[in-house]
């Protein structure tokens, strides 16, 4: 591999190796593996931030506090995704208590807590 000496010379370099016939077809290769993996990956957290709203909404939580519940509920998700088995309750509540500090409802959180873990 030769030595770049100017920018244009590592222009040219990057320009000869992604020929845009070549990014076309790989790109076109694989979209449908990371749709897919989009998909597979989005979902889970889709279908949680619905069923969230149907809870808060029975719950009679004010819209604009939506955002902070359905915040921890992800923050779980995300954990639960990472943890083989059951998460235990130290880390279930040791992230009540960062978003009862940012200004959550305990009560509410203790139900989403719920929701997430079974």
């Amino acid at each position: 591999m030769p030595i770049t000496k100017s920018a244009g010379d590592m222009a040219q370099m990057f320009s000869s190796k992604t020929a845009p016939d070549r990014v076309a077809t790989r790109y076109a290769a694989s979209q449908q593996i990371a749709v897919t993996k989009y998909i597979n990956y989005a979902t889970p957290f889709r279908m949680l931030v619905e069923r969230v709203r149907e809870v808060l909404t029975d719950l009679g939580v004010p819209q604009g506090k939506w955002g902070i519940h359905i915040a921890f509920a992800e923050a779980l998700l995300r954990i639960a995704k990472a943890t083989k088995g059951r998460l235990p309750d130290a880390v279930i509540a040791g992230v009540k208590n960062e978003y009862v500090a940012k200004g959550a409802d305990p009560a509410v959180l203790d139900k989403l807590a719920t929701l997430v873990v079974s």
